[in-house]
């Protein structure tokens, strides 16, 4: 039997889902590891129970090349480590390496919110911004798999001595964590609070000029809102739009803007796709 594994590693979490001719199952979540060799010994106890698989797909954050992490801010122990050939030797499979925000994309357009079009923007918006772009039908992964980091886009923020080599602009004048108290700030605004809906606004005109510049230049067909603030697109998404179409080129103020569907599925969904083709 057949079986296909895709593992999603986060900040925070790392996820796994597996694939046989039977179906899928149910994610399994865990907290990730704090060291290298502690997360080899996690994802080998995590697919303990599975199948020897066939292929195994591995989305990371940052940046990496075929075969090791090369820029991974949230998880730095990664960097530079053999992770591809050192899970290769603990699960028996080929693993294949690849941005989160890639496979999310690659997720969205094959089963979500992108499925059916031949161009697209993913913007991850959660304690970063990040993302992915697809072009005719493919993903661009970028000459040094970095495509779609967003974050670096220009953007107002203030004078700072020290110069952030981690964070671009756009994350820190715009990412989810400069929503102080976003979770209480939404449901607030949900409610129909004035001071909720009024602070809401201020932010999406804040990350409206990162998303009127990605319309204007790029005209894809669609754009996602992933990450955490896809849930708060009901309440989020009309104050964006409005403010998109302030910034944004007579073209780019007709690319509409969805949420994405698969919720925080996409990554390990789409990690379970790169495992299964040949031609990531």
């Amino acid at each position: 039997m057949t079986t296909f594994v895709g593992i999603d590693v986060g900040g925070t979490s790392v996820r796994v889902l597996a694939e046989t001719p039977d179906g899928r199952g149910e994610p399994v979540t865990a907290p990730v590891a704090g060291s290298y060799d502690a997360f080899l010994t996690q994802v080998t106890g995590l697919c303990a129970g599975i199948a020897r698989p066939a292929g195994v797909g591995v989305g990371l954050p940052g940046t990496s090349g075929e075969s090791r992490p090369l820029f991974v801010p949230a998880l730095p122990w990664l960097e530079g480590r053999p992770l591809r050939d050192d899970l290769e030797a603990r699960l028996g499979a080929p693993v294949r390496l690849g941005l989160d925000g890639h496979l999310t994309l690659l997720a969205e357009a094959a089963e979500g919110a992108a499925k059916g079009v031949r161009s697209a923007v993913l913007l991850a918006v959660g304690t970063g911004i990040g993302g992915a772009l697809l072009i005719d039908g493919r993903i661009w992964r970028g000459v040094h798999g970095s495509a779609g980091s967003w974050g670096w886009l220009p953007a107002n923020v203030p004078d700072d001595p020290m110069h952030d080599s981690v964070h671009g602009p756009f994350e820190q004048a715009a990412a989810g964590s400069s929503l102080r108290d976003g979770p209480a700030l939404v449901a607030a605004a949900r409610a129909g609070d004035e001071r909720a809906c009024a602070a809401l606004d201020a932010y999406a005109a804040r990350l409206a000029r990162g998303v009127a510049a990605v319309a204007s230049t790029i005209d894809p067909e669609i754009i996602l809102i992933g990450g955490g603030l896809a849930d708060a697109m009901d309440v989020l998404g009309p104050p964006l739009q409005r403010h998109v179409a302030r910034f944004a080129s007579p073209d780019g103020r007709r690319v509409p803007v969805r949420p994405t569907a698969l919720g925080s599925r996409a990554g390990v969904v789409g990690a379970l796709l790169i495992a299964r083709t040949e031609e990531w």
